[in-house]
């Protein structure tokens, strides 16, 4: 015979059994409701609605579009189609198309002075005069830039030149027409029969920026075309 405490404690029992009873029995009714779901499905399900509203949201057209659906434009940011980068491709149309300068007579001259002298010798680089006149156009050339560095240097040495100074020269000299200038230098210099030695010592090599591989490595005293006549083949 029961005790009044295992009276209460048999209650309790038979009370939280009836509960648990009722829950599984609510969730099994409410899962059959529901077509028996997996959790995959339901996992499924959310990943294409969500899918589906994000879709709807792209493809959606516009108000007063007239229905028509296009898709939506990729971020652009200054590495691509931005801003700088369109103005770096139109600098460098202008640089391939046209003759700009900063409008100072003097560099101007000295400009296509040095661009007359490198096609003028690219087109006859055999010729004693044009090559005289390629050395003497870029020798001033680059007397000029020597002259806006306006710095120590020595041994050619950059050491003693203040931030500033060495980025004014750069930019004096990076104009659209200077980049046609350097580009006629370095087809020039690839043409050979000019050397390093030709050049003034004081600035014999400052000239190499501006001169290009032709001048860096592979320099010969005898033109190109001279030199595929008389080397045996």
């Amino acid at each position: 015979m029961r005790t009044a405490s295992g009276w209460a404690s048999f209650m309790l029992r038979f009370i939280g059994a009836v509960g648990a009873a009722f829950v599984v029995a609510f969730a099994g009714v409410s899962w059959a409701v529901r077509g028996f779901p997996s959790p995959n499905g339901m996992l499924r399900s959310t990943m294409w609605t969500s899918s589906s509203e994000t879709a709807s949201v792209q493809a959606a057209p516009a108000p007063g579009s007239g229905g028509i659906v296009a898709p939506l434009s990729p971020l652009v940011d200054k590495t691509f189609g931005g801003p700088d980068s369109k103005e770096f491709e139109r600098k460098a149309w202008i640089a391939q198309h046209t003759s700009q300068s900063d409008k100072n007579p003097k560099l101007d001259k000295l400009r296509m002075d040095a661009l007359q002298a490198a096609t003028a010798y690219k087109l006859s680089p055999c010729d004693k005069t044009m090559k005289k006149n390629l050395v003497d156009a870029l020798t001033a050339y680059t007397r000029a830039w020597v002259m806006k560095l306006d710095c120590t240097r020595p041994m050619g040495m950059m050491l003693f030149c203040s931030d500033k100074k060495m980025q004014d020269a750069a930019e004096t000299f990076d104009t659209p027409l200077d980049k046609r200038v350097q580009e006629a230098l370095h087809e020039a210099f690839d043409e050979q029969g000019i050397i390093r030695a030709d050049f003034p010592a004081d600035i014999r090599e400052d000239v190499l920026q501006f001169a290009g591989p032709g001048l860096w490595s592979d320099e010969s005293p005898v033109c190109r075309a001279r030199r595929v006549q008389i080397e045996p083949r």
